[in-house]
């Protein structure tokens, strides 16, 4: 495997919040996520999550548990701030682990989708904006993000 680097958080779209995994994560880092992600759920402003892990290679079941947990801890701030996630996932093997993740929920904390397409997934995070009375803010996520596949704002 090769070295870790960091998972980027990217704001500047709010109430898009964008999280992409580099190909491995380290459990530091892993916790790291965590905070910084209870960080915006405190700030009392819903959002959409979109969560880029097109890169990343796997998550040790130890990773997975800590998602898991993590969920389970933040039921309630969940769904009280987060308007949903949308993870984009090319790997069959890391949708099927996502999926489970999920489904150890029950209910699903807040509504989610995986998409293997960058369009999809742009497409997905700008209609949840959008039916949450945030228009505005779901066109310009599909004016800066919705043409480019890679994911870079323009």
């Amino acid at each position: 495997m090769g070295s870790p680097t960091s998972i980027l958080m990217d704001d500047s779209l709010w109430p898009l919040l964008r999280v992409t995994f580099p190909r491995v994560i380290t459990n530091a880092q892993n916790e790291e996520l965590f905070a910084r992600t209870l960080s915006y759920l405190r700030r009392g402003e819903r959002f959409v999550s979109l969560v880029d892990i097109r890169q990343l290679q796997s998550l040790t079941f130890e990773q997975r548990e800590q998602q898991w947990l993590f969920l389970r801890q933040q039921t309630v701030l969940m769904r009280q701030w987060s308007m949903g996630i949308v993870a984009l996932i090319n790997s069959p093997t890391l949708a099927l682990m996502a999926r489970v993740i999920v489904h150890r929920i029950k209910p699903s904390v807040v509504p989610y989708s995986i998409q293997a397409s960058w369009p999809s997934a742009v497409s997905w995070a700008a209609d949840r904006l959008n039916n949450n009375g945030l228009s505005e803010h779901a066109q310009r996520v599909r004016l800066r993000l919705g043409s480019s596949p890679e994911g870079n704002a323009r």
